[in-house]
């Protein structure tokens, strides 16, 4: 799951594309080329106008000038929060652009912003981020997400995470329960499956999956770092949006999240 945007081309606006075989056709508020259903919903013709759109309309695929995979939810909510940590009001625009769910979008006007914007955050100073680590490899396991709570694993009755202080394991009673805290441990799966956590001479037992689950054999040592960033490393974001800007800004038609 992840955040997808667009920007359409303008074959249908300038009178290049081939006539569809439905109607009428426009853009809707939030700037889709859609068909304008007056009466009641008709699927044959919504079928034919998407298999027009796809195939027939125009040179460009759904007719769409530009189509980028922007990046998964985590990575938008790591962007957010390097945003703020680098001065959000900096960015007013690039900020409110962003979007909390897969719809909306921003037109062609506030393009030329966000890219100013985008070429502003390259050249920023990026603060350091927390993340936990497998000590053996230096290989991240999961960053500290501000928007999660540094949640990163949940399963019946417990969650997990990692935040500033440490990696943390939490009962989901009421009120919740800290299973068990530390800022570097070791873990080792049991053969009835639970996991057993040590540090510092404690040691916790939980029914838990192992944490780094997709490596294998998962991490024995784990540790929170604090690790240096820069705007480069954001650049799997940045990139994708300046392209979407750019096309909007030579179409005039909006970025639409999708």
């Amino acid at each position: 799951m992840g955040l997808d945007a667009y920007v359409s081309c303008r074959c249908w606006q300038d009178g290049l594309a081939t006539p569809c075989p439905v109607g009428p056709v426009g853009h809707d508020e939030e700037g889709h080329l859609t068909l304008i259903q007056t009466d009641e919903y008709d699927a044959t013709a919504e079928n034919a106008f998407y298999a027009w759109m796809s195939a027939d309309a125009c040179p460009h695929p759904h007719m769409e000038l530009a189509s980028e995979g922007v990046a998964n939810w985590t990575g938008v909510r790591l962007f957010q929060q390097a945003l703020r940590a680098a001065g959000e009001d900096r960015f007013p625009t690039l900020a409110a652009a962003l979007p909390d769910g897969n719809d909306g979008g921003f037109p062609a006007e506030r393009a030329a912003a966000v890219l100013a914007e985008l070429d502003a955050f390259r050249e920023s100073a990026v603060a350091d981020e927390v993340a936990l680590v497998d000590e053996t490899t230096g290989q991240v396991v999961m960053q500290y997400v501000e928007a999660y709570r540094g949640v990163f694993m949940y399963g019946p009755g417990w969650h997990a995470g990692v935040d500033p202080d440490g990696f943390f394991v939490v009962d989901d009673a009421d009120p919740p329960v800290t299973l068990f805290r530390a800022a570097r441990f070791t873990q080792r799966t049991l053969p009835d499956g639970r996991v057993e956590l040590a540090a510092g001479g404690t040691r916790t037992v939980v029914a838990m999956r192992p944490v780094g689950q997709h490596q294998s054999p998962p991490p024995e040592r784990l540790a929170v770092r604090t690790r240096s960033r820069s705007a480069d490393d954001y650049a799997y974001l940045v990139e994708p949006l300046r392209r979407l800007c750019a096309a909007s800004l030579a179409t005039g038609n909006p970025v639409v999240w999708c």
